[in-house]
């Protein structure tokens, strides 16, 4: 079985030092080899079909049997589409569609699943998004750390490590936001920096905090969690009509609802009066600091991993929050063995290429590790990629048909989802 590849990461701070960092030098030694032992094994012996859906999109199917895998790949090709790409999640941030269904409403060429979202109600809404979200241009779920991301509709298609800040300010007085449309102290995957029991990213884990604030938007579509704490309706334009304790409801259209715990909760109190203005500051910004304007047709699917970063292999896992060098039982099934994948990637001349493996099907196809994911999107051609949410939910739609075999034997309802929409005459 073949290692998860853990690049050292300026980022990854004390977590990383000491003997985690020789943990983390021997397992980059080891998967050098086990990537260019990938790269010239199975996923370069796929055995490929194609079809032109529509055009400038051209899905291919790659058959091998020993190991037994089956992968789908859509090519979106800048110069011959004409249409959008985008990342969306059809409707209220609280629920649940499958991909052909939000295909059909869509009238989309392609769909395939996009990032990871929230799939108990302990953990917050079903179907929210559990990391970075932008749909439309409008910051919709905040970062899980510096993870990967899949942006679209700026400029051509790129993969890249992004994070989110917000604030609230009433007059001298601001306090930073550390979540947007889900439960005040319940962090899926954390990777908040109040998230405890652990502040960096940890995949499929839920970590807490005693006081934050939290946006409610109204793409939520579902009414706002009651309980401890204090709770603010604001109008469009940022007036306070309504504060005191946390009582739930809907969000108003075109306004916010902020809810606070903890030392947050008594900070609206003083602050947050009726009549009052509020003011929310909401900022995208790269690993370098460069910032990611929030424009409309802006739309963003976060991921974990990245894969590959200019051609060349560039997985972090520890930083990421799928792996930890310290100890190699967390989330051993999820990272190194192999498993049903979604990727999406960028070619060499701007190709966005959505990719899905099918896995967990004995003699059908058992799926990929993160190294061999990594190593069949480069053997595709992409200069950058990124995991995407897998497992039950690796869904690919084209043409108006599902065309891979979900794991679970039928299609999973998902959170958000890339959609590829030609443009109609």
């Amino acid at each position: 079985m073949l290692p998860v590849f853990l690049a050292a990461s300026a980022g990854a701070g004390a977590d990383q030092a000491g003997a985690g960092r020789a943990a983390q030098s021997r397992a980059v030694r080891a998967a050098v080899a086990g990537v260019q032992a990938a790269g010239a094994g199975w996923a370069r012996r796929l055995h490929w079909t194609s079809r032109r859906i529509a055009a400038g999109i051209v899905v291919r199917h790659g058959v091998l049997r020993g190991p037994a895998e089956q992968v789908h790949e859509a090519i979106v090709s800048p110069g011959a589409f004409r249409g959008r790409v985008e990342v969306i999640h059809d409707g209220a941030v609280a629920g649940q569609h499958t991909a052909s269904a939000v295909a059909a409403a869509q009238r989309a060429a392609l769909a395939v699943n996009g990032g990871f979202f929230i799939v108990t109600g302990s953990a917050g809404y079903p179907g929210a998004p559990a990391g970075l979200a932008v749909y439309h241009g409008r910051l919709e779920s905040m970062s899980a750390g510096a993870r990967g991301a899949l942006v679209l509709g700026d400029g051509p298609p790129r993969i890249e490590h992004l994070i989110s800040t917000a604030s609230v300010r009433a007059g001298g007085s601001s306090r930073p936001v550390q979540g947007i449309n889900r439960r005040p102290g319940v962090i899926e995957n954390c990777g908040r920096p109040d998230s405890r029991p652990f502040r960096a990213p940890r995949q499929d884990v839920t970590c807490y905090s005693r006081s934050e604030l939290v946006l409610f938007t109204p793409q939520l579509g579902a009414a706002v969690p009651s309980g401890p704490g204090e709770q603010v309706v604001v109008g469009p334009r940022g007036t306070v009509r309504w504060a005191g304790p946390r009582r739930g409801g809907a969000v108003p259209a075109r306004g916010l609802v902020i809810q606070g715990i903890g030392a947050a909760a008594t900070w609206l109190r003083r602050h947050a009066r009726p009549g009052r203005h509020l003011a929310v500051r909401e900022r995208l910004a790269d690993r370098r600091g460069q910032p990611v304007a929030l424009r409309p047709g802006l739309s963003i699917a976060s991921g974990a991993p990245v894969l590959l970063s200019g051609g060349h292999l560039a997985i972090d896992a520890a930083a990421e929050g799928v792996s930890d060098p310290r100890d190699p039982s967390f989330n051993y099934a999820w990272a190194r063995e192999r498993q049903p994948r979604t990727m999406a990637g960028v070619g060499r001349s701007g190709q966005l290429l959505l990719v899905t493996v099918d896995g967990r099907q004995p003699g059908v196809s058992e799926g990929a590790t993160l190294v061999e994911e990594a190593a069949l999107m480069r053997s595709l051609g992409a200069v950058s990629a990124v995991n995407l949410d897998g497992g039950g939910s690796t869904t690919m739609v084209a043409g108006g048909a599902l065309v891979n075999r979900p794991s679970g034997g039928a299609e999973r309802a998902d959170g958000d989802f890339v959609v590829v929409l030609p443009r109609r005459r």
